[in-house]
């Protein structure tokens, strides 16, 4: 049994610490009412790999990841290895930053997507 509060992952390279990108992935998510625990990772993983993992040690089994690139994956633990339900940039702009991280909180919550343009 898991002691850790639940809550949905975003693993993300050290680059984006203290960012508002990764700011804005974690407001998006409290806009849901979902908590988010963000944690630190260097190295090259892709954002899938990271989200993933991120997944993987969720609770809630939703999972976000944050690349050095700046690619965004949504996943689900329950998804292939090979599949994110969501990918985006940060290059895409604050706005579908924040939707992405709303998204997630949808996810857990089983509700419809917001659309991100």
């Amino acid at each position: 049994m898991s002691l850790s509060s639940p809550g949905v992952h975003l693993f993300y390279h050290s680059r984006w610490q203290d960012t508002r990108m990764l700011d804005e992935l974690c407001w998006g998510l409290e806009e849901q009412g979902v908590p988010c625990r963000a944690t630190c990772y260097n190295g090259s993983d892709s954002a899938l790999a990271l989200s993933k993992q991120a997944a993987k040690s969720s609770t809630l089994r939703v999972g976000l990841g944050l690349s050095e690139t700046g690619d965004i994956a949504l996943t689900h633990a329950q998804l292939p290895e090979d599949r994110a339900l969501i990918c985006g940039h940060i290059a895409a702009g604050i706005v579908q930053i924040r939707a992405l991280g709303a998204n997630a909180g949808q996810l857990v919550k089983v509700l419809p997507f917001s659309e991100i343009t």
